[in-house]
């Protein structure tokens, strides 16, 4: 995940997500039990979890873009393709601060080569920790797909590319430098694309980026009962109301609720708009959606997504394997459903 939320601050580059005005520690889950029937087993994302963790403590305590932390981190991906019998495409490119990034793209063929779906997620960590679960936890889960993938006779319906992105840290340059690759047929041709970050948290708050911009009402109630003046809040939600969206985002939330609905999954009420992540450069330009697993904590006046977000801390002991598994199950459903 990109950026913390810095409540004090009202600018037009602020990253939106439930908003400043409210926190709350009540939990609106229920507890989220193991799907025995996973193709990928816990142990398998747990394992690379550790890997991941391994990788940092060898090199310097992080994995960040450029680092030699960053750079075996992306062998580990290659590694693990490799021994699916699938090909990874290495994308290099800059980013704002002149570091070479490098995007991994697996296909997975389908039956149809004009339409696609992305699974992403960044594998790249800040500079102050190992970054587990922020955002090892999101690359575990896509190798479990891969996995799962690599093991089926049937192509699916849309040919799927699992893309592991470089600089989500930096300036969320990975995932743009890949849209901006993009002709315009290709974004036509994109049915979904489905982020996944920050997965791994313990007793989360489950919530889906927002679709219809639904939220921005909602977090216009909050700043006002929370006592804002207009002049303080307006500008945020002026700047939400102007975010691109695609006339599908809603279809996929709606999806993506189901799945909650039909598994007696509680989920929190506010959904929310996602911005400080690798959703952002897709946004408007094809369908997005993204599972968001949070346990907000307010450090003064930032707001951080989860606990040790962004620090030496964020380790495997800070990851819930079931936070895990509802993220791969919650993935799976959608990508069969969307290949129907």
């Amino acid at each position: 995940m990109s950026s913390y939320v810095d409540c004090t601050k009202f600018g037009r580059d602020i990253f939106f997500l439930s908003g400043c005005t409210s926190f709350n520690t009540e939990k609106n889950i229920t507890k989220v039990q193991p799907n025995q029937n996973a193709a990928a087993s816990e142990n398998s994302m747990m394992h690379h979890l550790q890997t991941f963790e391994e990788i940092a403590e060898q090199n310097g305590g992080n994995r960040a873009v450029g680092t030699a932390g960053g750079l075996a981190s992306a062998q580990y991906i290659l590694e693990q393709a490799k021994k699916a019998g699938l090909h990874a495409q290495m994308l290099p490119f800059e980013n704002r601060e002149k570091t070479v990034g490098q995007n991994i793209v697996i296909e997975i063929e389908g039956q149809s080569k004009d339409t696609a779906v992305i699974v992403g997620a960044h594998y790249d960590s800040v500079k102050m920790g190992p970054g587990i679960n922020d955002n090892a936890s999101g690359v575990a889960v896509l190798l479990a797909l891969l996995q799962d993938y690599a093991k089926q006779k049937v192509k699916p319906k849309h040919t799927l590319y699992l893309a592991f992105w470089d600089s989500e840290e930096v300036g969320i340059a990975g995932s743009q430098a890949f849209v901006k690759s993009l002709s315009e047929k290709q974004l036509q041709g994109i049915q979904a694309y489905i982020n996944v970050d920050m997965v791994g948290t313990k007793n989360p708050n489950i919530m889906i980026a927002d679709g219809d911009h639904s939220s921005i009402a909602e977090m216009a109630a909050q700043f006002k009962a929370n006592g804002l003046a207009q002049s303080d809040y307006q500008p945020i939600l002026d700047s939400m109301s102007q975010l691109p969206k695609h006339p599908q985002d809603a279809a996929l939330e709606e999806r993506m609720r189901q799945y909650f609905k039909t598994n007696n999954i509680q989920i929190k009420d506010d959904v929310t708009t996602l911005t400080a992540s690798d959703t952002l450069p897709f946004l408007g330009k094809v369908p997005v959606t993204s599972l968001i697993l949070f346990n907000e904590q307010m450090k003064g006046d930032e707001l951080e997504f989860a606990p040790c977000y962004h620090k030496a801390c964020d380790t495997i002991d800070g990851v819930d394997v079931n936070s895990l598994n509802l993220a791969l199950n919650v993935i799976q459903h959608l990508l069969s459903d969307l290949n129907k």
